[in-house]
């Protein structure tokens, strides 16, 4: 990669109009290769979790603490190089400027809630699809995908923008709460306990999944929901010799209470050199301290409460980046 000196004030003014606009061109080159490959570097930082052994409880708060982005480019950026993982094909696009990191994480969004929506994209109809987004405006881009989306609602409200709801048609209907800092503790509560059941963390899918689940319950409760008897006539005939498949045990639920009860509902890492708990309350999971493919027990002696990154990072210290991902 070539190296650019850059100009002081004074010597940028004493260019010529051909030299000053050459020389713009190649920093504009020379910032997109080097986006590129600072999106490289945040995946593969992101896919070793190395961030928690800096004691950053996620890549989002490792960037916006650790290396300065705003919460805007920490977005853009992250739901960028995970894309670009995916699809390294496009890396020239970005490279050349036929394609920029706010519209790829838009694109990103569309895929991620698609899937969500049992709806995901082949690979080949994905690059299909950013082939024809190419050269196109944000405000395009947002358009286009609202119009592909089987979620536009959660959609434009991952796209922010001020303007996003009025991609929608007549059809929906804006919502807007205000909520105090108890209300708004409650509700980060709620995300990191459902966050393994939430198909996206989105204040739209939040309250989706409430009302479903709310108005299940009282139909329930009140014998409204409707159930299809089974036809025993129909029913398929039971296998002569079924297969014994040897199960993994579940963790007792008297053991997993425990575990929650000692945790405090935190994470319970601890730095073995500053000795500080990291107590994060994000997407709690029970973790094996000797793991069960290396004959680690259910035992609550064995077991921890470790959030998503830590778990994480532990898998991957222990068996490698190629058998976790």
């Amino acid at each position: 990669m070539k190296h650019i000196s850059y100009q002081i004030d004074e010597d940028i003014k004493k260019l010529s109009d051909k030299n000053l606009l050459a020389q713009i061109d190649l920093l504009a080159s020379e910032h997109r290769k080097n986006s590129v490959l600072l999106l490289r570097h945040l995946r593969e930082v992101e896919v070793r979790r190395l961030f928690v052994d800096l004691g950053f409880s996620s890549m989002h708060k490792y960037c916006v603490q650790k290396l300065k982005f705003s919460e805007g480019e920490t977005q853009r950026r992250l739901t960028s190089a995970r894309l670009l993982t995916e699809l390294p094909e496009i890396e020239n696009k970005l490279e050349s400027g036929a394609l920029n990191v706010t519209n790829l994480s838009k694109i990103q969004s569309f895929l991620r809630l698609e899937k969500a929506a049992s709806h995901p994209l082949t690979k080949e109809q994905k690059l299909e699809m950013i082939s024809e987004l190419t050269d196109k405006s944000t405000r395009e881009v947002e358009k286009e995908l609202v119009g592909r989306s089987h979620q536009p609602a959660l959609l434009t409200e991952n796209f922010h923008g001020p303007q996003a709801s009025s991609l929608l048609g007549e059809e929906f209907q804006k919502f807007e709460v205000n909520l105090s800092k108890e209300h708004q503790e409650l509700l980060a509560e709620f995300r990191n306990l459902y966050a393994h059941e939430l198909k996206d963390s989105s204040n739209g899918s939040v309250l989706v999944f409430l009302l479903e689940k709310a108005v299940q319950y009282k139909k329930k409760k009140l014998g409204l929901l409707e159930t299809t008897p089974k036809d025993k006539t129909n029913a398929a005939p039971p296998p002569s010799a079924p297969k014994v498949v040897a199960q993994r045990k579940y963790i007792k639920v008297s053991i997993k209470k425990a575990i929650w009860q000692r945790a405090e509902a935190c994470c319970e890492y601890q730095d073995p050199q500053s000795q500080k708990r990291c107590r994060s309350k994000q997407a709690l999971e029970l973790d094996h301290i000797n793991p069960v493919a290396l004959g680690g027990n259910d035992d609550l002696g064995n077991l921890q409460l470790l959030c998503r990154a830590h778990n994480s990072r532990r898998a991957v210290k222990t068996f490698g980046v190629s058998n976790v991902h």
